[in-house]
Formats: C-alpha cells, sequence, structure tokens
C-alpha cells in the first residue's frame, strides 16, 4: 500500500487533512513539510498534534506553548495513520470521534485546572496509536519511544 491508498481507502481523512493544511498554510501556522516514504505528508504546525490520512500534523509545542516531546509526539501520531491504514473510511467515525473528544476534555481540563489530563494516553484509541508507533511505558508508565519506534 502507498499513496494510492491514501486517496482511496483513506480518502475522507485525507480529504480532511488537505483541508486542514490548506487553512493552516494560509493562516501561516505550517512550519515545515516532509513527505514520507508511503506518501504520507508530515506537517510541522503550530500547537496541534492530528492524523488526517495522508497529512501527519505535528507541533514542537502544545496548545499552551508548551513544550512537546516531538518523537513522542510524531510516533504517537505516526501510530494513528496505522489505525487509519486498517480502518479506511471508518478512521473518522471511530477513532477520530473519540480521540477528538478526548483532546477536547484534555485542553478543557488543562484550562481548568493548569495541569495536563494524565489519563489522556490510558485508554483506546490513544493507547493503540502509542503502541503501534512505537511508544512503550517505562519506569512509573512513563511514556518513552521504544527500539522500533515511528518518526
Amino acid at each position: 500500500m502507498g499513496a494510492w491508498t491514501l486517496w482511496t481507502w483513506e480518502l475522507p481523512q485525507t480529504l480532511l487533512g488537505l483541508l486542514l493544511w490548506a487553512a493552516l498554510r494560509a493562516g501561516g501556522r505550517v512550519r515545515g513539510v516532509e513527505l514520507r516514504p508511503d506518501g504520507r505528508r508530515m506537517v510541522e504546525s503550530v500547537g496541534l498534534g492530528i492524523s488526517l490520512g495522508g497529512y501527519v500534523f505535528w507541533s514542537r509545542t502544545d496548545a499552551f506553548g508548551r513544550p512537546f516531546d516531538v518523537g513522542l509526539l510524531r510516533a504517537h501520531e505516526l501510530g494513528h495513520t496505522v489505525q487509519s491504514r486498517r480502518l479506511g473510511p471508518l478512521y473518522l467515525p471511530t477513532v477520530g470521534i473519540v480521540s477528538s473528544s478526548r483532546a477536547m476534555y484534555a485542553l478543557l481540563y488543562q484550562r481548568r485546572t493548569g495541569r495536563p489530563w494524565a489519563p489522556y494516553y490510558d485508554a483506546w484509541p490513544e493507547d493503540a496509536a502509542d503502541r503501534h508507533g512505537g511508544i512503550v511505558r517505562g519506569r512509573g508508565g512513563r511514556r518513552e519511544l521504544g527500539p522500533g519506534a515511528l518518526g
């Protein structure tokens, strides 16, 4: 499977990714684009981490300006691409709804408490994206890049 599947099997999320990329680019929020061998575009954006078919958005900082661990974020979002590849047109109504709901809750929680929502990566689909991306749990449950991590 390659770039062709991004425009067939993964069409709904790839089109949404294309629209988001265009909007971010028009707003000056794209810092760079890296084309991967499978045809996906790794888009460095501002304050955003999301995987939409052929477009994987990542950032060096979160929505509050705090630094992300770039390796973990990229591996996690690439883990979501495995879900996208497997689920095809079912990705948005399954992973997309659950993941975006968890992300919105996490943002509201952090805005209200000033602390990140610790269990964000502990349940599906985030824990599955971590596993697919090669992220493992180290001491005390700390997320770390495993030896075969994507990125």
